[in-house]
């Protein structure tokens, strides 16, 4: 008997857990232990948001571009197509003892943002040949040659650069044509010269830019007396902002260019130096003065000092 009812209660109590374990134990179960967070499915990104999101940030970089471009203040940046309008004057003496005279009308037409035409047109020219031996004698005015340059700036060879691709840098590609317009052949080459043209530019500390054109000049075609043309001119000049836009002694800059010219047909190497002074009297109205002086010069032709002073306006 004692043995039935000690079997009986352990049955019993083996009976109430069971019970107590198949009603409680989920509960307590699903409370044990550090909660696990639940991980969530990460959004898929379509091939059209990436590239929406490639245009944005083209769209931005080109805005960034196009502002620098536009705050070309003292018209000086040959990646700006800004309709400019800059007479100027110019004094040469070669080293032969020739002076030349220059009133040039010059100017900027921009076709689209990016592809524009620079002129030269010296509508009044003087030659004095009195320090020159042999023919001609004495001065000669006229009309000199035109001068036509097209520049395009890709936009597929752009880029920006330093903190928040604030700067900018451009590649610039275009041609130069040398019309024989001249009243006289002392004035000029009487021949139609050709050159194709590549530069590039780039934005530099404290509101400035550095740019370098590289021209290789030949003819084309040429009078009978007209010499062979096959020369490099390079153009390398930086421009500085000197004092901000404002009061009176605002405005100035400060523009140093070197040319280097190679003369293949004449074997010469010569280079020129030139520092431009200039002054932004209001917004588009420039002012400037520079001198210019050869160095290592060794053909009579070869430029000795020059001055120029010009006026530019544009808009």
């Amino acid at each position: 008997m004692r043995r039935f009812s000690f079997l009986s209660g352990l049955l019993s109590f083996l009976l109430w857990v069971g019970v107590l374990t198949f009603f409680y134990a989920p509960a307590v179960l699903a409370h044990e232990g550090p909660e696990v967070p639940q991980q969530e499915e990460e959004p898929e990104v379509t091939q059209e948001e990436i590239e929406r999101h490639k245009r944005a940030g083209k769209a931005a970089r080109n805005q960034r571009i196009e502002k620098g471009v536009e705050e070309n203040e003292t018209g000086t940046d040959p990646r700006s197509f800004a309709l400019q309008w800059a007479p100027y004057y110019r004094y040469t003496e070669l080293d032969n003892g020739l002076i030349q005279q220059d009133l040039v009308a010059f100017g900027v037409v921009g076709f689209t943002p990016r592809l524009g035409m620079f002129y030269e047109l010296p509508v009044a020219q003087q030659r004095d040949f009195s320090d020159v031996p042999g023919p001609p004698d004495g001065k000669v005015i006229g009309m000199g040659d035109w001068n036509l340059k097209f520049l395009f700036r890709p936009e597929a060879l752009e880029m920006t650069y330093g903190e928040k691709g604030e700067k900018s840098g451009s590649v610039l590609i275009g041609t130069e044509f040398i019309l024989p317009t001249a009243t006289s052949d002392a004035l000029a080459g009487n021949a139609l010269v050709f050159s194709p043209i590549l530069g590039v530019v780039f934005d530099m500390p404290l509101h400035g830019f550095v740019a370098l054109l590289n021209l290789y000049q030949f003819d084309v075609w040429k009078g009978s007396s007209a010499p062979d043309t096959s020369r490099y001119v390079g153009r390398l000049f930086y421009m500085q902002p000197l004092t901000p836009p404002g009061k009176w002694w605002g405005g100035f800059y400060l523009l140093p260019e070197i040319q280097p010219i190679y003369d293949f047909e004449a074997n010469d190497f010569s280079i020129w130096i030139g520092p431009e002074f200039g002054k932004m009297f209001a917004p588009g109205r420039i002012g400037y003065i520079k001198p210019g002086w050869g160095i290592g010069n060794s053909e009579p032709t070869d430029r000795k000092f020059t001055v120029e002073v010009g006026f530019r306006w544009f808009f």
